[in-house]
């Protein structure tokens, strides 16, 4: 043991000796791509040494060897290998840029997970990753929409389904819990409204969509997750100024487009009505409800007031009138947005800064509407200590204000706003133009509606304000290992200030409802005359804190080792009010008190009465968890790759049991680049990757909590009876409550073909389901009507290709990128049936109805029997032969003699995307398809058009007489309004359409001029720039005249124009 010791003590001696005679000099520099992003992994040496480095996430480097001269060598998957001769000792920081090698299609892609960048080939996760050109590609305010038709496995849902999930990645992961996909800005999740990001400011999109690539994230990470990268400011770069400007022409909405049928036959229809005396109890009605001109035209002739002739050329006037004419005329307009960009950013070699500014001016298609962003960004960089403390700040704000001045008119489907020379007219609202005629001088408000009169008339304003600061440092511990702590203060402020001023309706009509008559006649005003104001205020914020150790180290030349651990706390509050005050004065400021309590006697009807509503509420929440994770990147010779991760999120609304409370998510993958195995045997294949993972991440609803929760409700009658108060159970108790678990394969296989006139990727995944979130019946005694627990099960398989062509690479280039996605959901587990009204009203309801092997959006219809010869009559299948008997078929249907047609959801869909480019100029063409689901489309609805209301377009090509069925499926006009008939055939297969179609989605057109070109440009680069969306259809598999995926209004067309500098 002591000689041992002895040897130990001379061998570091020796060393240290050695060290003394062979002093070590330090050389530091820097590792970019060909575009200027810094790149984090690079293999930096000296040849034939076992000096060696690994470049940071920022691209730095630093390595220390002996004086002498040496051969600097720097690697890069993807890039070409980069040798130069060196000499140490020296003064200079060598800056290294990397070009691609020559069979690469790409620069390389550096993917970010929010926590750290890799690069995209050493990932085994499933990513996908839009670059600054592919962002920038479209033109308008939002950033989501950018993402649309060119990221595989993401689509936004169109349609009633939409409505609580608007996106999905690779399907939906759990029943009724939270479907959004995590929105991750600058490494922290982003809680405040997507809206605030300018575009502008956003340099890449990482799309993570397997457990391997989100679970780092957690149990909010089942339903996929987005991250964001804004532009930051970075060592060792010049100034650079760029400008971006384009405004935007959206066509405004087409309100012809959902077919109607004519004004004459509604005419008809409501003189049929009143013929029938069905208007009479609408006549005698104690609230004096209105009634449409032709019917107020048909009892004043009835009561003699009017003529016959003056009867006929009222109702000829008003069917050759259409309310879409008139409010097309006076409230539309083309939308226009306007859009400015600035930034400037630059670097030395121990501090960087950048800055932005962004202004957004909207101008809606209805006048008197618009809306305006301002964005700031700025931030600092800064690196002490011979580059081994970092330091940097990030600041980023925004201001969106919007007004609204015009509300779109209520009306009858023929009421004219305006006469022939454009004097505005008046138009029945809420009550009958008798009543109100009869009230003229009896000192009321005026009590007429005059829409024309209302235009620029509103004042609601609402103003938001969003602001972040994130302040990072990180430690170089020792060599490799790093030490980084990040936090970030987020604050979110939205206040609206709504004042309806005496011009309007609506406030005449409140003062005038509430008005009350003294004996002697004298007027009383419970609501005082004046404007009312109705004022909220929510405000959010947040504090997250994240300790961070990363570690990487590379030996023998083999071996590469990339170690991350850390920990998340986070605190997130948030609370919100409202008030209302009435009797408002603007020009001072005041209001006058009114009594909420009383209820009072309607003007109108003095047997109804009413309070006056308060407009008062106040809510808050408080959110807090923390969490713990661990994430491990091995890489051997740069051909094999091992990746692990573990993350645990606590929470407290899962009560006091730790294991529900917390909640461990892991994941674990593999790639192999067999092309480096295998170079000789596939030499016309230089780059070939396998990747699998598998993995866990989660999801949770918020609004349920493992322990009884109550909320005090308003009392109706709390002015008889105030010693009562009133609460509902919000949450039942439910002790095992916990976490969603969403368990996620994934198989990929990467190519590229020589001199990359191929590329692609293939993935095959399978995500399930469990410890879902359902509802299940229990006892009525219990005085629920269902209760919330993990039980169900689902799973979505499915694959994804990306495949990009490069035909020609020259002077002219022409690249095509084919995306495909394909999935089956499926339900595998749900206790609770659904009942058979609610799967027939899937169709047009955003809630999924479950039945365990079904999607969770089906199109479920009653079997179609054909028109019935003699009378037209709907008909459906009722023991195996057609029927008019509605009863015994709505008696008689269960799920599973239903017609189930197929998903409501594609199951197959993607784009097809051209880019040429030839000299200056590029022309992008994208062309998107959705296959393999089914819509119910709309159709004439008896009940509500005897009831007195305009029906559908396809009243028009009814059946009317026998053998009309050879040519129609519309049903003819009942005698009656029928409901089981109209319910039959609203719900019957008849109306069920294949949504498979094919879409121009967009083209980008620019010329670009640069100093390589035009050297004494004033700019490095200027490019003007068109782009051109929502194109229309170019192929569809239904017959219906309307979209597919938009059934109630047309999707617009936009046209836009910029302008892009670069200095």
């Amino acid at each position: 043991m002591k000689k041992t010791l002895l040897l130990l003590v001379l061998w570091s001696l020796s060393g240290s000796l050695y060290s003394r005679q062979n002093p070590l000099e330090v050389l530091s520099g820097s590792v970019y791509s060909s575009e200027g992003f810094p790149l984090p992994g690079a293999f930096v040496s000296l040849e034939s040494t076992e000096y060696r480095a690994v470049t940071d996430e920022e691209g730095n480097f630093q390595l220390s060897a002996p004086a002498g001269d040496y051969v600097l060598i720097v690697t890069y998957i993807g890039m070409e290998t980069f040798r130069e001769a060196i000499s140490l000792p020296t003064s200079t920081k060598p800056r290294i840029i990397l070009k691609p090698e020559e069979f690469s299609l790409e620069s390389v892609d550096v993917v970010s997970t929010g926590y750290q960048t890799l690069p995209k080939e050493r990932a085994t996760g499933s990513f996908v990753l839009l670059d600054s050109q592919l962002v920038q590609r479209r033109v308008g305010p939002g950033i989501l929409e950018r993402l649309e038709d060119v990221t595989p496995g993401l689509i936004f849902n169109k349609g009633p389904q939409a409505a609580n999930d608007p996106i999905s990645i690779r399907g939906r992961g759990t029943i009724f819990s939270n479907t959004a996909p995590l929105i991750i800005v600058d490494n922290f999740p982003y809680d405040g409204p997507i809206e605030n990001i300018n575009p502008n400011d956003v340099v890449s999109i990482s799309v993570l969509k397997d457990a391997a690539a989100a679970s780092i994230w957690g149990a909010r990470a089942g339903n996929g997750v987005i991250v964001i990268s804004t532009q930051r400011a970075r060592m060792k770069q010049p100034l650079s100024v760029s400008f971006n400007s384009n405004f935007t022409f959206t066509e405004p909405r087409d309100l012809f487009y959902t077919p109607q049928m004519s004004i004459p036959e509604f005419i008809e229809i409501e003189k049929l009505l009143f013929g029938r005396n069905f208007y009479r109890s609408l006549e005698t009605n104690a609230n004096k409800p209105k009634l449409s001109p032709a019917v107020e035209t048909f009892i004043a002739l009835r009561d003699r007031k009017i003529t016959q002739e003056e009867a006929d050329a009222r109702i000829q006037l008003y069917g050759d009138s259409d309310n879409r004419r008139d409010i097309q005329s006076y409230y539309l307009q083309p939308g226009f947005n306007q859009q400015y960009a600035i930034s400037v950013s630059g670097g030395g070699e121990h501090s960087a800064q950048n800055f932005s500014i962004g202004y957004d001016k909207i101008q809606s298609d209805i006048i008197g509407n618009s809306g305006a962003r301002w964005t700031i960004a700025t931030g600092s960089q800064w690196n002490f200590l011979k580059d081994r403390v970092k330091a940097g700040v990030q600041l980023n704000f925004s201001n969106q204000n919007n007004g609204s001045t015009t509300s779109l008119p209520f009306g009858y489907a023929y009421d004219r706003l305006a006469d022939e020379k454009g004097n505005p007219l008046t138009i029945a609202n809420t009550y009958s133009t008798r009543y109100i005629e009869s009230i003229q001088g009896k000192g009321l408000l005026d009590w007429t509606y005059t829409p024309l009169k209302e235009i620029r008339q509103l004042d609601y304003r609402t103003e938001a304000y969003d602001l972040r600061v994130s302040p990072s440092m990180q430690f170089q511990v020792t060599k490799g290992l790093e030490l980084g702590l990040y936090y970030q203060y987020w604050r979110n402020l939205s206040q609206s200030e709504n004042r309806d001023p005496m011009s309007l309706f609506t406030t005449r009509d409140l003062i005038n409802r509430y008005t009350q008559v003294a004996q002697d006649g004298t007027l009383s005003y419970p609501v005082p005359v004046g404007e009312v104001l109705s004022v909220g205020n929510s405000e959010a914020y947040s504090h997250t804190f994240r300790p961070q150790l990363s570690y990487q180290r590379e030996w023998l030349e083999s071996h590469f080792v990339n170690v991350l651990a850390g920990a998340e706390v986070r605190d997130l509050q948030a609370e919100n009010w409202s008030t209302r005050y009435y009797g408002y004065r603007d020009d001072m400021g005041t209001s006058i008190p009114v009594d909420l309590v009383t209820r009072y006697p309607f003007y109108y009807n003095k047997g109804q009465q009413g309070s006056i509503l308060s407009g008062n509420t106040l809510g808050g929440r408080i959110d807090r968890f923390v969490s713990y994770y661990a994430n491990l990147g091995y890489d051997f010779r740069h051909r094999y790759f091992l990746t692990a991760s573990i993350r645990k999120d606590q929470a407290n609304i899962f009560g006091v049991d730790a294991n529900l409370r917390g909640v461990p998510l892991w994941s674990a993958g593999g790639g192999w680049i067999v092309s480096e195995t295998f170079s000789e045997a596939i030499s016309k294949m230089p780059f070939v990757k396998l990747r699998a993972t598998y993995g866990s991440s989660g999801n949770v609803d918020k609004s349920l909590s493992a322990d009884v929760t109550a909320q005090y409700i308003s009392f109706q009658f709390f002015d008889i009876l105030p010693q009562l108060r009133a609460a509902s159970i919000v949450n039942p108790p439910n002790p095992d409550l916990r976490w969603e678990k969403i368990s996620t394969s994934n198989l990929a296989l990467d190519l590229e073909t020589q001199n990359g006139f191929l590329a692609g990727t293939v993935e095959v995944y399978s995500k399930k389901g469990t410890d879902l979130l359902g509802n299940y019946s229990v006892p009525a005694s219990l005085g629920l009507t269902g209760f919330t627990g993990n039980f169900a099960e689902t799973q979505v398989k499915g694959i994804d290709l990306d495949l990009s062509l490069r035909w020609f690479r020259n002077e002219f280039s022409w690249t095509s990128t084919f995306l495909y996605s394909g999935l089956k959901e499926e339900v595998l587990d749900f206790e609770r049936l659904p009942t058979v009204s609610n799967l027939l009203g899937t169709a047009f309801s955003p809630t999924p109805q479950p039945i365990v092997g079904r999607p969770l959006y089906g199109i479920y219809t009653y079997a179609w029997g054909g028109l019935d010869p003699q009378n037209g009559n709907p008909r459906g299948i009722l023991d195996g032969e057609p029927s008019s008997d509605y009863l015994a078929i709505s008696r008689g249907a269960t799920i599973d003699n239903l017609q189930y047609h197929g998903p409501a959801r594609p199951t197959s869909f993607g784009a097809f995307r051209n880019d040429f480019a030839y000299r200056g100029f590029s022309l992008s063409l994208n062309i998107s398809y959705r296959l393999g689901y089914y819509y119910k489309r709309r159709s004439i609805d008896y009940f509500t058009l005897l009831r007195g209301e305009i029906g559908h377009g396809d009243y028009d090509n009814r059946w009317q007489q026998p053998g009309d069925e050879e040519f129609t499926q519309i049903p003819s006009l009942p005698a009656t309004a029928d409901t089981r008939r109209n319910a039959f055939y609203s719900n019957s297969a008849v109306l069920v359409e294949r949504g498979d179609h094919i879409r121009l989605n967009d083209i980008r057109l620019s010329y670009t001029w640069d100093k390589l070109s035009i050297p004494n440009l004033p700019f490095k680069t200027l490019q003007l720039y068109g782009y051109a969306g929502n194109l229309g259809l170019i192929w569809k598999a239904s017959e219906d005249a309307l979209d597919p995926d938009f059934q109630t209004a047309k999707p617009l067309r936009s046209f836009s124009a910029g302008l892009k500098m670069d200095f």
